[in-house]
């Protein structure tokens, strides 16, 4: 009796299986080895809207649209004898109204016990939400990418430009300045003209700093990168020279200096100068009024330190950790002249000698570093 309860419970679950497979939310075809379907299920019937009849005998690939029908003899019809089975491979059904289904099909190959094949069985599953999905992600990584590369063609372009007129900009501004400087030759001019002229000069100065920062921006950006020459050179002459033209530009402002640089070094001193020009004129701009802006440099254990400091109210923690780069300080304090590079470009200059530009700011003082190694070759 007990025996016949055990029976009654297996084929119980055999019935339950087999119904599972009949009517489950999935496709599935057993086929011979050759490819003839053995048997297809009802769901994969109802998507093909076919009847068991029309498809037993018939091959696998008179399911498959044309493309799909190519790669099943071509890769998965190998592949199952090789391996004997494959996984999610996307394919297209035909259907009997002649549209198609997009679908994954997992196949295996069922042996006996001498490993010969018995059966071919597939799995199907429906993958039009997946299809759509994938189209969806495909064009929306095409359109990204024709959003970047028309973004970096503007930018591009724009930097160009900026380039181009950077250098045609030089040409009027030395005609201004030859002017000016033949005018300020003649004996015959008024005070007050006298005045205009070296306002004149003054604002050519000005604008020929402004030209070589939109020049020196746009080389960087494109790519070239800032070209140093590189010779071996007394700094403390040029340093020097460099805050006595700035305290000309500043006459109410006191600029302290604490030179101890008697070495040769090699650097591009142009640069350099450019470096503590654009680190001058910001504490100048930015600092206060009252107090003077302190320029030191020295040499200390094979590195040369340069560092400009001025008092005044704290530049902003948000604004500190931005600092450096373009239109940063300009968009922080938009009443000040200029078009906020100057630190953009004092740094590239640090990075292209192999050193550092830092900055602290504290309600003491506001205190710019450039640091770089140098290789000692003499003394003045």
């Amino acid at each position: 009796m007990l025996q016949d309860s055990k029976n009654t419970k297996k084929i119980d679950f055999e019935n339950d299986l087999e119904d599972f497979l009949e009517h489950s939310l999935s496709g599935y075809v057993s086929a011979h080895p050759g490819g003839e379907i053995i048997r297809i299920n009802s769901k994969l019937l109802e998507w093909l809207n076919y009847t068991n009849e029309e498809l037993i005998g018939k091959r696998i690939t008179n399911l498959l649209a044309i493309g799909s029908r190519m790669f099943y003899e071509t890769h998965l019809s190998p592949l199952l004898k090789l391996q004997g089975f494959f996984e999610e491979v996307s394919a297209e059904l035909v259907l009997k109204d002649g549209s198609k289904l997009q679908v994954l099909l997992n196949g295996y190959v069922r042996n006996d016990e001498d490993n010969k094949p018995l059966f071919i069985r597939l799995n199907i599953y429906r993958a039009t939400e997946r299809k759509i999905y994938e189209d969806n992600l495909r064009l929306a990584i095409t359109d990204a990418e024709k959003t970047l590369m028309a973004e970096r063609e503007l930018a591009t372009l724009r930097e160009q430009f900026i380039a181009v007129l950077g250098h045609d900009l030089r040409n009027p501004l030395g005609a201004i300045k030859s002017g000016t400087s033949l005018l300020t030759r003649s004996v015959t001019l008024s005070d007050r003209d006298k005045s205009i002229v070296g306002m004149i000069k003054n604002s050519s100065l000005r604008m020929e700093e402004l030209i070589t920062n939109v020049m020196d921006f746009a080389r960087v950006r494109l790519g070239g990168g800032l070209a140093l020459d590189l010779k071996d050179r007394l700094i403390e002459p040029i340093l020097l020279h460099v805050t006595e033209e700035l305290q000309i530009t500043f006459p109410d402002r006191i600029i302290t200096v604490d030179f101890q640089v008697k070495n040769i070094i090699n650097c591009d001193a142009d640069r350099i100068s450019q470096l503590l020009s654009n680190l001058l004129a910001n504490a100048l701009t930015h600092g206060s009024t009252h107090e003077p802006v302190n320029v030191t440099a020295r040499i200390e254990v094979n590195y040369f330190e340069l560092a400009v400091s001025n008092g005044g109210k704290p530049i902003p923690e948000d604004v500190l950790e931005t600092l450096f780069e373009p239109f940063t300080r300009e968009a922080s304090t938009p009443s000040q002249q200029g078009l906020g590079l100057g630190l953009y470009i004092a740094f590239q200059i640090a990075q292209a000698h192999g050193g550092s530009l830092t900055a602290t700011s504290n309600t003491t003082e506001t205190c710019f570093t450039f640091r770089m190694p140098v290789r000692i070759t003499g003394e003045q």
